[in-house]
């Protein structure tokens, strides 16, 4: 995985990337600890419904709900 993070889409995150990822982000320790929460709703990020990352004046994280993946698409244009 490239070390370099850059503002960028991804349409998708190997498994064994994600980590690497959050650490840079530096949510790794919260969601290790199941204290990472969605931005939008409050619930806590799992690998099951981490959906996406997005810039609302800072790097913020939603869960996969429809009504939370709408709202961060439109925060991220």
């Amino acid at each position: 995985m490239d070390e370099n993070i850059k503002k960028q889409e991804l349409d998708f995150l190997y498994d064994e990337d994600l980590l690497p990822v959050l650490e840079k982000l530096g949510f790794k320790e919260d969601f290790l600890a199941g204290k990472l929460k969605c931005a939008i709703c409050g619930d806590v990020i799992t690998n099951e419904n981490l959906y996406s990352f997005f810039n609302d004046k800072e790097i913020k994280v939603s869960c996969n709900k429809e009504t939370c993946k709408n709202k961060a698409q439109k925060n991220g244009e």
